[in-house]
């Protein structure tokens, strides 16, 4: 799903009282213009849409006070809720997204996997509880849900049901724990991936329904080891 249209259709959901008020004025002014004032449907849409200015009071009033006040009001309205509530419109682009990945923490390794995405152009998700980490990306426009992770609402609004995996990279091992359990509960055809810094919680992630989890000790044993057997000052040649 292209980015214009996310932010598009995320920006249409947010206003959509305000554009709903827009469209009732409009159609009342097109009724009262044809029954009220007598005029034809075509005059009536022109009327109410300010492209014609009728005589008469009624239409001198309707032309002043729609488009100074009431219309004016709106559009103010409508503005301000496109362009400054930013970290809202964030919000409702990640509950639109589809068949995405949802990464948990922006930490360095949540740094890193949301770069990547947005370079290879992948859809996803993150959910952070500090804003101020990611403020730049609120500011950008991209997918972010601010949240705590293991707060009830964090992943359905990330939009849980359609994505396609849950990549936790969050350090906090209550988050990680508490997110694989919700997501497989909540779609258990989407994939968890967890990172853990704690060998021996590696096995309860599995249990909780993690379809694979990545130990940092794991990862540097397993680059380290290789090495254990060469000299000193070696490089890939084999001790003795």
């Amino acid at each position: 799903m292209k980015r214009p249209y996310l932010r598009l259709k995320a920006a249409l959901y947010r206003t959509r009282w305000i554009l709903g008020a827009i469209a009732l004025w409009t159609l009342a002014a097109v009724l009262a213009f044809r029954w009220g004032s007598g005029l034809s449907w075509a005059d009536a849409w022109l009327s109410a849409l300010y492209f014609e200015v009728q005589p008469g009071v009624f239409c001198q009033g309707y032309a002043f006070w729609g488009q100074s006040v009431v219309f004016g009001v709106l559009v103010a309205l409508l503005l301000r809720e496109t362009l400054e509530n930013y970290a809202e419109r964030c919000r409702l682009m990640a509950q639109v997204m589809e068949d995405h990945t949802i990464i948990v923490g922006y930490t360095h390794l949540g740094r890193r996997l949301v770069e990547h995405c947005i370079a290879k152009g992948l859809p996803y998700v993150l959910i952070e509880r500090n804003r101020a980490l990611v403020d730049d990306l609120l500011r950008a426009g991209e997918p972010i849900i601010v949240d705590d992770a293991r707060t009830p609402d964090a992943l359905p609004q990330a939009n849980l049901a359609r994505a396609r995996r849950v990549v936790i990279a969050s350090d906090n091992i209550e988050t990680a724990l508490i997110v694989t359990k919700r997501a497989k509960e909540g779609n258990p055809a989407c994939q968890v991936i967890a990172r853990c810094a704690v060998d021996d919680l590696a096995g309860i992630l599995e249990k909780l329904g993690a379809d694979q989890v990545f130990s940092a000790s794991r990862a540097a044993f397993a680059e380290i080891a290789p090495h254990l057997g060469q000299r000193a000052g070696a490089t890939n040649v084999p001790y003795g």
